[in-house]
């Protein structure tokens, strides 16, 4: 009895071995993910701010609770559903410092976008604390937990100006193949990526604690992405 007892756990221990084995491989490979996702975001950051006449307004940034990233998410069509994209959201705290990025997907909009594009760029500036706030439950829907309107384009459109939308919670924009556009994501549904901000910071942590709390510190890795925001929050 002793003797299968023992081969049993020995059987069993194996088995927790070979687990923990597969598992390790494929939580790098997520974390490989994430950072490049990261990368690609200073990018769209370096991109949309960069253009003075016709980019992301620098005044909205300069004001902004927290700062929405995703890259490459449209594919060929009009629709923005299915497998949607996954980008990045960062929060300042009352001394204007960044949060580490916190992961999030984006899906479940039809927003018009050009024929034949095959990728596009979303930013998203969230103004007010009703804005973040929607963003914290970890799930939220633009346009019903917080306002979202297209975001005025140029350098010095600030945020008092009259356009439409200019009292919303959230301004949002796209770039497809170097065209930029104030665009509306209502009805989109952004929902935080628990997996790969696992993966990315190796430990587990909430939206809030990321956000919020800056409990999560910014990895090297994100010290791009960082300085890319300050530059043009100036």
């Amino acid at each position: 009895m002793r003797k299968h007892t023992s081969a049993l756990t020995c059987l069993l221990a194996s088995l927790t071995l070979l687990v923990a084995l597969a598992v390790v491989p494929a939580f790098a490979g997520e974390k490989d993910t994430a950072v490049l996702k990261v990368d690609e975001a200073s990018v769209v950051v370096q991109k949309m701010m960069g253009t003075e006449d016709k980019g992301v307004a620098r005044d909205l940034l300069k004001k902004a609770k927290a700062v929405g990233i995703f890259p490459g998410v449209f594919k060929a069509g009009f629709i923005l559903g299915g497998e949607g994209g996954t980008g990045v959201i960062l929060a300042r705290n009352a001394k204007g410092a960044w949060s580490g990025p916190a992961f999030y997907t984006i899906a479940g909009a039809s927003v018009g976008l050009q024929i034949g594009a095959s990728s596009t760029d979303f930013m998203m500036m969230i103004m007010t604390d009703n804005g973040l706030k929607g963003i914290l439950k970890g799930h939220a829907k633009l346009g019903g937990d917080a306002s979202v309107a297209a975001g005025p384009l140029g350098r010095s459109a600030s945020g008092g100006s009259n356009f439409a939308g200019k009292d919303s919670d959230i301004y949002s924009y796209s770039m497809s193949a170097g065209a930029f556009a104030g665009v509306s994501l209502n009805g989109a549904g952004l929902e935080f990526d628990q997996k790969r901000s696992d993966a990315y910071y190796g430990k587990v942590y909430t939206p809030e604690q990321i956000l919020v709390q800056h409990k999560a510190m910014a990895p090297g890795s994100a010290q791009k992405l960082i300085a890319e925001l300050n530059k043009y929050a100036k």
